[in-house]
């Protein structure tokens, strides 16, 4: 004759039990816990090397949502992105500012922008002229061709007439080779994104 054990416990129980340890999980004494991560979100290392990788979108998001800038720097935000010497389209592999410019448009529907368009002194100052608003305009394409309205949207190239840099060195040479992305219209308030 079969007694049952006293620890026994009965199948339903054992596998309330075990549902239990899983979800809940167990208590590490070496783990840090913490109910408010947002000072690792602010001072940690991922942080730190995500606002390296993209200083163009950390800076703008920043502006966006109400941290001063100095008066030298003002609104405006130099896209780092790079182009054949006389081609109007940035190389390929440069495009990661200007996407995180499109992103930052759809994530704040009240922003308007300026592109500016500016090269350095090399060549004719009219062909120039024409390259930096060819530049600027491929930029204001890629956004409306990525559902931006147009209307918030304004391109103009400024030519060589407007150097950050010494045009005698390469170094500003390259400096002065810019797009900078300007804000025009927008009110500091709380980002507004849509989840689908």
């Amino acid at each position: 004759m079969l007694r049952p054990c006293p620890l026994s416990v009965s199948i339903p129980s054992a596998c309330l039990l075990c549902s239990v340890l899983a979800l809940g999980g167990c208590y590490d004494p070496h783990k840090k816990y913490t109910l408010d991560p947002l000072a690792e979100v602010v001072t940690g290392d991922g942080e730190k090397a995500a606002r390296d990788a993209a200083p163009f979108a950390d800076e703008m998001v920043r502006y966006l949502r109400g941290k001063p800038r100095d008066s030298n720097t003002g609104a405006g935000f130099i896209l780092q992105v790079e182009f054949e010497p006389g081609g109007f389209a940035p190389r390929m592999d440069t495009l990661s500012d200007i996407e995180a410019l499109l992103v930052i448009m759809r994530d704040f529907p009240g922003l308007k922008v300026a592109i500016e368009g500016h090269t350095d002194n090399a060549g004719e100052s009219e062909k120039n002229l024409k390259l930096s608003q060819w530049r600027a305009d491929w930029v204001r394409r890629f956004l409306i061709e990525r559902g931006i309205d147009g209307e918030r949207i304004t391109a103009e190239g400024f030519g060589d007439t407007r150097p950050i840099a010494d045009n005698s060195t390469a170094a500003g040479k390259r400096e002065n080779r810019r797009l900078v992305i300007r804000v025009l219209n927008f009110e500091y308030q709380t980002m507004k994104i849509k989840y689908q």
